[in-house]
């Protein structure tokens, strides 16, 4: 008799592994594990290099050592450096606290090198890192269906980046309609493989559970649609290299005659649609510079949005000085009239900055004003939702509807 239960109850390992997973502790301690393990430099595919080279393309593979569970959640996260410079190895020690946690996180390569910026070269460079991350996630979903040597639930990837690449994690996760791709791609697409690119296997799906942003931005925040994948993002409010708002991108110090919105204008479509997001601000001119000067909330603020998404639960979003919490706790801005058709007014506490976003999260009005009532003319904008920001040293928001 107990020959046929033992092989039973052996069956039934990984599925309590993984009921019992979420709740412990898993996916937000750190050094939930006390060791990793790492794999490094395993190709996942080739392609085209920007000096038109044949380039390998390569991950290098973080988990936790002595880990018995068989499906494991993994965030794939991509470096920074403008699509010019950079390497997996700078994000090597983000994947190892991951790991540590109890996640499979994964370093990939995306295609750098020098190019002079300008509208074309830098939305090739864009292309470029979607591919790659693309044919990242491919792989990594044909080993799970291949013996799974990594353990890896392929259901639950999660991709993100720094900088360039959260811009990367971002336009692959939400640019992912061919009427999305802008005219500058368009020509050359066919050629380049589409919107799948051809680095790494095909026939796997490349679409992530959800995407995170270490001050990263999106060409066109309106396509991100109800029902899309949840975000968490964290900027600072004057970086001038990847804008917060909606702005010009720059690389390297050049302007990219892009006009992009960072993640507080990603949020605030997000906002706008009813789509789970967190997103947390700092106040400052720098680029990621959280990450030094902050590094433990940070990466804490982005671990509790991934613990969330792999275990299904609703987004926590407990440190996020965002538009959510902002609601929640600041007295409510309350616009008149209702909609408006001509001007609208709002009473300000304190002096502030009062900003008009439109629904896809571009700035179309900003002023700067003392305490008392602002009167903004709305009659030369279009007819729709926007969304009214006013900045006093706490940022709210409401929504604010345009008709005639």
């Amino acid at each position: 008799m107990k020959r046929f239960l033992f092989p039973a109850a052996c069956a039934l390992v990984p599925f309590l592994l993984q009921a019992q997973e979420c709740g412990t502790g898993r996916y937000v301690v750190p050094n939930y594990f006390p060791a990793i393990d790492s794999i490094p430099a395993v190709q996942f595919g080739t392609n085209t290099g920007v000096d038109g080279s044949p380039q390998a393309l390569r991950m290098d593979i973080y988990a936790p050592a002595n880990d018995p569970l068989e499906a494991r959640p993994v965030v794939v996260l991509a470096f920074g450096g403008s699509f010019i410079t950079g390497s997996r190895a700078d994000v090597g020690p983000v994947c190892a606290d991951l790991a540590r946690m109890g996640y499979v996180a994964v370093a990939p390569d995306y295609r750098v090198g020098l190019f002079i910026p300008n509208t074309s070269t830098t939305m090739h460079a864009v292309q470029r890192c979607v591919h790659d991350l693309k044919g990242a996630i491919r792989f990594l979903r044909k080993s799970a269906a291949e013996g799974n040597p990594y353990n890896i639930d392929p259901n639950r990837i999660i991709v993100g980046g720094v900088s360039a690449g959260a811009i990367g994690a971002l336009h692959l996760t939400y640019m992912n309609e061919p009427s999305e791709l802008p005219p500058a791609l368009v020509a050359d697409s066919a050629t380049l493989g589409g919107m799948e690119g051809t680095s790494g296997p095909l026939g796997y799906s490349s679409v992530p559970m959800a995407c995170f942003s270490f001050s990263g931005a999106l060409m066109d925040t309106s396509w991100v649609h109800p029902g899309d994948q949840p975000f968490a993002g964290i900027h600072e409010t004057g970086d001038a290299v990847v804008p917060c708002y909606t702005q010009e991108a720059y690389a390297l110090g050049f302007p990219t005659g892009i006009v992009v919105s960072g993640d507080h204008d990603i949020s605030v479509r997000m906002d706008h649609i009813g789509l789970a997001h967190c997103y947390k601000e700092y106040p400052g001119n720098d680029h990621v510079g959280y990450l030094n000067y902050d590094p433990v909330n940070a990466l804490a603020f982005m671990v509790q949005f991934m613990a969330n998404v792999a275990c299904g639960q609703p987004l926590a979003c407990t440190n996020a000085t965002g538009l959510e919490e902002v609601a929640a706790t600041s007295t409510p801005l309350l616009p008149w009239p209702q909609p408006a058709s001509s001007v609208v007014r709002v009473d300000l506490q304190a002096p502030a900055t009062v900003r008009l976003l439109d629904g896809r999260g571009r700035k179309v009005l900003e002023r700067a004003w003392p305490a008392g009532t602002a009167t903004l003319e709305v009659d030369a904008l279009a007819e729709g939702l926007y969304v009214l920001e006013v900045r006093d040293g706490r940022v709210r928001t409401a929504r604010l509807m345009i008709a005639r």
